[in-house]
């Protein structure tokens, strides 16, 4: 097909799932369900970004303008380009000009932000992503458990994305023959870089509401046992709830965090599509999932 040969994202995925909070060792049919889903998802945005463009080219403000609705989403996207850009001034060559750095496709992206940013929400960090410092108390709970050798795994898990450092501009190339295998699109570099982002988001909310799911199979009728949060540290336990002792046994965080299954991502994709089905947040505000994690009957049958 390509230099690449048959694209697939299996490695990346698994590692990610398990930085998000499945097992080790994810399921392999859970983790190529991901893969197809994730395909169809940046397939779709593509086109619905395509709209706002000439329809040939797409550069990464038409994609950034899809997230316009989600205040949340757009505030870690702007985190995002600022850690990459505080990246950048760490690694910038002797004599680089700030300039120079600002003339990157970064720079662009949040000039584009701001200017869509009537009320200032989206570049107001102030406010807490609960979501986000979910997954970071998440995963505090796993990395207390593991050995010396496991952290270690576990935290390039964490780092894992649909880019490499040192190969920057291959693991974009691959991004695209993997979406426009024809060519039939041409994309700019930032618009690429979007994608990449979409796609690790895309990923990380699978696992989440995966384990919303697991954790209403397991809490029954009980109200309290939905509170905010809770999801996120009860599901890597089995049986009791470890929180309610003294002394919690995160060993089991580890070695007994059992796979996400296919059903469980069935599961997720059907309570998206019928939301009157199930709900995914328990009482809580409900998902973003617009535009991240869209749904397709097909994955649910």
């Amino acid at each position: 097909m390509t230099e690449f040969g048959k694209i697939t994202y299996y490695s990346e995925i698994s590692q990610m799932m398990f930085g998000f909070g499945d097992s080790h060792s994810p399921n392999p049919d859970t983790v190529r369900l991901v893969e197809s889903i994730l395909l169809d998802q940046l397939r779709t945005l593509v086109q619905e970004a395509l709209k706002y463009s000439d329809g040939k080219n797409l550069g990464g403000e038409e994609l950034v303008f899809l997230m316009r609705h989600s205040k949340q989403k757009m505030r870690r996207f702007v985190i995002y380009l600022r850690n990459r850009h505080n990246k950048a001034l760490l690694q910038q060559p002797a004599g680089a000009t700030d300039k120079q750095l600002l003339d990157k496709p970064v720079g662009e992206l949040m000039e584009f932000i701001e200017r869509i940013d009537e009320t200032g929400e989206f570049t107001d960090l102030e406010e807490i992503d609960e979501v986000k410092f979910e997954r970071q108390l998440r995963a505090d709970r796993i990395s207390l458990a593991l050995d010396e050798k496991r952290y270690l795994e576990f935290c390039k898990a964490r780092c894992r994305s649909f880019t490499s450092n040192h190969t920057i501009q291959r693991s974009l190339e691959k991004l695209r023959v993997w979406v426009d295998p024809k060519k039939e699109i041409n994309f700019r570099r930032e618009a690429l870089d979007v994608l990449a982002y979409y796609a690790y988001q895309t990923v990380a909310e699978i696992v989440d509401y995966a384990l919303l799911v697991r954790m209403d199979t397991k809490t029954g009728a009980n109200p309290f046992d939905h509170l905010p949060g809770m999801y996120y540290t009860a599901t890597m336990f089995n049986g009791k709830h470890q929180f309610q002792e003294e002394n919690p046994d995160y060993s089991k965080v580890h070695s007994s965090q059992p796979q996400i299954t296919v059903n469980e991502v069935k599961e997720v994709m059907r309570r998206i599509h019928t939301p009157q089905a199930g709900k995914l947040n328990f009482g809580g505000p409900l998902p973003e999932t617009h535009y991240y994690l869209l749904s397709n009957p097909k994955y649910f049958n």
